[in-house]
């Protein structure tokens, strides 16, 4: 059975992995790193952990322990958060253990990320490998048991990959997409492409219904009519079903995918789509997103919002603001690559420094002051 630590294991992706690893195995989650905030559901993933049998820890120091782990499971941020969690843990696995532990890193970063951390911990013996999720909570609260469990999106070494296949398969649904360090995170970043040019699609819809249809507002029995059954057609997306369906149904619009964290996620798959060499129509549609998104981010400020919150600047009334912010800070420009670097430019500093859209290894040592 293996032997794991947890860290992130509060946050609803990671967290329902203490109900989903029973006494049977295959791993028992030995400590789980507890950093003392309060609310939301992380009172019920303490809970849960200490059911589970782990002892909640609150530094990276008492979380690796003395030697007693196979390996360290990571799911917090982006990478800007992640670094130095993954360059802390290098360390002291390596000082601790005798046999070569590994890192199971399943945050959404940038694919040079996960190339750069498997080099650096590579050379400090320790085996990194990057499985990011998609299916949002929901998936991962389902599991493995349910087919609407969230996906688990593997590449590296695929001996690791065997090894870890039994406990993947208790969280989601695995799929192996080869021996690349950086294939799971290129793969999320090509369903962010589905995922957000839907976004747009079905937001696009809802706001030509309402100035054709709904007397120029969002929301109403009506529209919600219209847009189920035009949804259930060829054109279809979900989307509407797990997004944009909350606004004009439920008037809900600060859950689902949170724009602080999408943001982040539309930059490097436009980043991706510019190494791919793909024609700036693929790629002007993710800069568009991501302008949209740090729009949201700057008029409401401090707020929690979800993807589907664009629809409200896309209608009549709200547009013409968003088009002069997304002109005046460079959206439309000739480079694609200068667009994204404006955009980046654009948000708030704390989501800047957590993309940290460019990495090397030297963001992995630590700090010699």
């Amino acid at each position: 059975m293996l032997k794991l630590a947890y860290v992130g294991g509060l946050g609803m992706m990671a967290g329902p992995a203490a109900t989903h690893l029973t006494e049977d195995g295959p791993a028992r989650v030995l400590r789980v790193q507890d950093r003392g905030t309060r609310g939301g559901t992380r009172d019920q993933y303490r809970t849960a952990w200490q059911n589970h049998g782990a002892e909640l820890v609150a530094t990276l120091d008492e979380l690796v322990g003395q030697g007693d782990l196979d390996g360290v499971v990571v799911c917090a941020g982006k990478n800007g958060d992640d670094v130095q969690i993954i360059s802390e843990l290098t360390r002291r696995l390596k000082k601790v253990s005798t046999e070569r532990p590994f890192i199971l890193h399943l945050s959404t970063v940038s694919p040079d990320f996960a190339e750069v951390a498997f080099q650096y911990c590579d050379d400090q013996q320790v085996d990194y490998i990057n499985y990011p999720l998609t299916g949002g909570p929901l998936g991962a609260q389902l599991g493995g048991a349910d087919p609407k469990g969230m996906l688990i999106l593997a590449s590296g070494n695929e001996t690791i990959y065997q090894r870890l296949l039994p406990l993947l398969k208790r969280l989601g649904h695995p799929k192996f997409f080869g021996s690349s360090p950086s294939a799971g995170a290129v793969t999320k970043l090509i369903g962010h492409h589905m995922v957000f040019n839907g976004l747009n699609g079905i937001a696009t819809a809802a706001a030509i219904h309402a100035d054709c249809f709904n007397e120029g507002q969002l929301g109403g029995d009506a529209q919600t009519d219209y847009l189920s059954f035009l949804n259930g057609g060829a054109g279809g997306t979900r989307q509407w079903d797990i997004g944009l369906s909350k606004g004009i149904v439920q008037d809900c619009w600060d859950q689902g995918f949170s724009i602080h964290h999408a943001v982040i996620d539309a930059v490097y798959a436009a980043r991706l789509a510019v190494s791919a060499g793909l024609p700036r129509m693929s790629i002007q549609g993710m800069t568009n997103i991501a302008f949209a998104f740090a729009y949201l981010l700057k008029k409401f400020p401090g707020e929690t919002l979800g993807t589907h919150a664009i629809v409200r600047e896309m209608i009549r009334q709200q547009s013409a603001a968003l088009d002069r912010f997304m002109s005046d800070h460079g959206a439309f420009g000739a480079d694609a690559e200068q667009v994204i670097a404006d955009c980046v430019a654009t948000l708030p500093g704390q989501i800047q420094a957590s993309a940290l859209i460019t990495i090397s290894l030297a963001d992995f040592e630590p700090d010699p002051s």
